[in-house]
This record gives structure tokens, C-alpha cells and sequence, in this order.
């Protein structure tokens, strides 16, 4: 799947200029993810001592009222719907590694934590350290995002919550699932000399916040791919001229949607998207007159052609899916585009041709 700069999207959101210092109690939750990325592993250092730097930097960052979340490893990963973006990531081959606290490192961090198994086996190690150093930590059943955002709903009216972390999609579930709860903050740690940013639950720039799951889903996320071209702001600014298409994300936020109402709404979305008439035009029409214009290009990408009916309805059908899960609704992959390979769940691919057989005979490239 093509992966998109989920980044991007922090343009859409104004941070808060005042202090973050609530009046009562505050309580403190570290994406674990972004953890394990703070600490620099020092060579010929045993594990034991590197997850004690962990416990160090914690306590002098944050104090006391801290809990640590990590993302959890679900026995049977082949029903996951994330299983095709962790093979990815786990591209570049790394050994497995046995180790324990006396162990002393002979690879890089980005190395070992390559590997899965390893990585599993890092996290168990730093969870006894920060148990023992009395830090409360949690793993969530697979993503942690949504379990710190559900969490900071349950516990908002008793604390003051602050997320920490640096990954967009913590934002967007906060905004959209927690805007109600105006003691709830993100703060964005910087890098290097860049200072940290705090974000509430309604630092979003546009009015459109109930839909942003939707955005966030169908321009690409950590499960769905991204459109080639399309990045996040396309999508922002498409509804901030179009906000008649509003009511066609409402659709994906609907748990009761039938097939044919979401692949139907995802699709005007997408015509729209790519300078089209929903009300006159479909996908296809839309590819064939964008290809037509651009064979008399000398150089054209056809990745910018407009994705196909078959291929948009899928695209779609992995959005609604997607979006259902981060609003707690259970739904069946293989209904909603996804199907069973012998590695995991993998996209649905489309059936129907990218182009007629006689163009694609037509067409050469000079790879070698």
C-alpha cells in the first residue's frame, strides 16, 4: 500500500499558546511507541541499563502520576488488518536476537527493534523496569492510539489528561472522539532544539471535526493507502470548498451503512477530488478524459490518473471499516475489502482491468 506524509496534517491544527497547567490532579500517558524512539541505545551497554535510562528520563520529564502504553502483539496478527503494514515495516531483515537485562548490545536500536520478536522481547524487559520503578504501564490488546484516547474519555472527568507522543493519528482520535472534554491535550514532543506542542481537543482549524475520522481514513492511515498525489491538505481543502460533501463522510461514520451507500458516497468524494462532477460523472469517465489529456504530455505519471470505479469501491469499503473501528464498532474485514492470503490479511485487490487490453498493449516504458 502507497503511504502518504500522515504529518502533513498538523497544518490543520492551531497549538495552544497558554500554559498547560490544570488546577487538579493531571495525569500523564506516554505513547509507548514514541518511548522507545526518546532514549539513544549507547553501544556495549546491557539492556538492563538502557531500560533504566528509560526509567530516568521519565521521572525527570514527567514526575510522578505517569503511565506508560504500548501497542499490543495479538497472538493470531494474521486476522489483523494491521498485519500488512507490520510486514512493511519489518521490510529490512534483522536477526532475532535472544537477550536479558545482563545482555550487551551489539546492534543499533533501529536494528534489532526491526524484528519483531525482538521488539516484543525489549518491551517485556522496559515493562518490568518501569513496573519496578512503580511507573503503571499498559498494553493495549493491538493499538494503543485508540486505547489512550478511550482512555482519556473514561478518566476526564475525574483528571486533567495529557497525552504525549509525536504521531498525527493520536490528534486526530483525540479531536474526534474526545472533543467534548476540554481538560484532554496532546503534547507534541519536538526534536532536537524544536520546543514541545500542546494541542486540546479542539485545536482543529475547521468546523469539520466530526468528519475527520472519515479525511484521515480515506487519504491514507496506517491502514489504508494513500492516493498518489492526494495528500491530506488536498482532502481539507476539498471539503472547505465542497462542504456539500459532508454529508457523503457522514455515511462512513454510520454504523448501520450498507455496502452500496458507502462505495456510492466514497466515490463522489473521490470524483470531486480529482476536479470532477459527482452529479455527472463517474470514476472511469473521469480516468479516461484525464489519460486523453495527458497523452499529449511528453512526461506524465500515470500513478495521477484517477483510480478506477472497482479500485475506489475497495479503497472505500477499507475506510468505512477502518473508521467503524476507531468509533468501537466491530465489523468483518472480509465484507469491507479485505480478504485472507497465506501471510495475513492483505487488500482485496480489484478485478477489473486497469485500462482496455488493446491500450495496454500500447503501452512501454524504458525500465531495464
Amino acid at each position: 500500500m502507497r503511504k502518504g506524509t500522515k504529518s502533513s496534517l498538523y497544518t490543520s491544527f492551531s497549538p495552544i499558546t497558554e500554559d498547560v497547567k490544570p488546577e487538579g490532579s493531571q495525569y500523564v500517558v506516554v505513547d509507548g511507541g514514541h518511548l522507545l524512539h526518546k532514549i539513544v541505545w549507547r553501544q556495549q551497554t546491557t539492556f538492563g541499563a538502557i531500560a533504566d535510562r528509560y526509567v530516568q528520563y521519565l521521572n525527570n520529564k514527567y514526575g510522578q502520576d505517569i503511565a506508560v502504553n504500548f501497542d499490543g502483539f495479538p497472538d493470531d496478527d494474521k486476522k489483523s488488518t494491521k498485519n500488512c503494514e507490520r510486514l512493511r515495516r519489518a521490510a529490512h531483515f534483522s536477526p532475532d536476537v535472544m537477550f536479558h537485562e545482563e545482555t550487551v548490545l551489539q546492534y543499533t536500536k533501529e536494528k534489532l527493534l526491526a524484528n519483531e520478536c525482538n521488539k516484543k522481547r525489549f518491551i517485556e524487559l522496559l515493562k518490568k523496569a518501569l513496573q519496578k520503578a512503580n511507573i503503571c504501564v499498559q498494553q493495549a490488546v493491538e493499538d494503543a492510539d485508540l486505547t489512550i484516547v478511550n482512555s482519556a474519555i473514561s478518566v476526564a472527568p475525574q483528571y486533567d489528561y495529557r497525552v504525549v507522543g509525536e504521531d498525527i493519528d493520536l490528534l486526530v482520535l483525540l479531536t474526534a472522539l474526545a472533543s467534548t472534554h476540554s481538560n484532554v491535550f496532546f503534547q507534541k514532543c519536538g526534536r532536537g532544539k524544536t520546543p514541545d506542542s500542546y494541542y486540546s481537543t479542539t485545536s482543529f482549524n475547521h468546523k469539520f471535526s466530526n468528519e475527520l475520522l472519515f479525511i484521515y481514513a480515506i487519504s491514507g492511515c496506517d491502514i489504508t493507502s494513500a492516493l498518489f498525489g492526494k495528500g491530506k491538505n488536498k482532502f481539507i481543502s476539498l471539503f472547505l470548498k465542497h462542504e456539500e460533501l459532508l454529508n457523503r463522510a457522514a455515511t462512513f461514520l454510520n454504523p448501520q451503512a450498507k455496502t452500496e451507500q458507502v462505495t456510492e458516497a466514497g466515490g463522489n468524494v473521490l470524483v470531486a477530488l480529482y476536479g470532477g462532477d459527482p452529479a455527472t460523472q463517474n470514476l472511469d469517465e473521469l480516468r479516461y478524459h484525464s489519460f486523453v489529456k495527458a497523452a499529449a504530455k511528453t512526461k506524465f505519471n500515470l500513478a495521477r490518473l484517477p483510480p478506477t470505479t472497482d479500485a475506489a469501491q475497495l479503497h472505500a469499503m477499507r475506510s468505512y471499516h477502518q473508521v467503524q473501528t476507531w468509533l468501537g464498532n466491530e465489523k468483518d474485514p472480509l465484507k469491507w475489502g479485505w480478504m485472507h492470503t497465506p501471510s495475513g490479511l492483505f487488500p482485496k485487490k480489484s478485478e477489473k482491468d486497469l485500462a482496455p487490453e488493446s491500450l495496454l498493449q500500447c503501452i512501454s516504458c524504458t525500465c531495464k
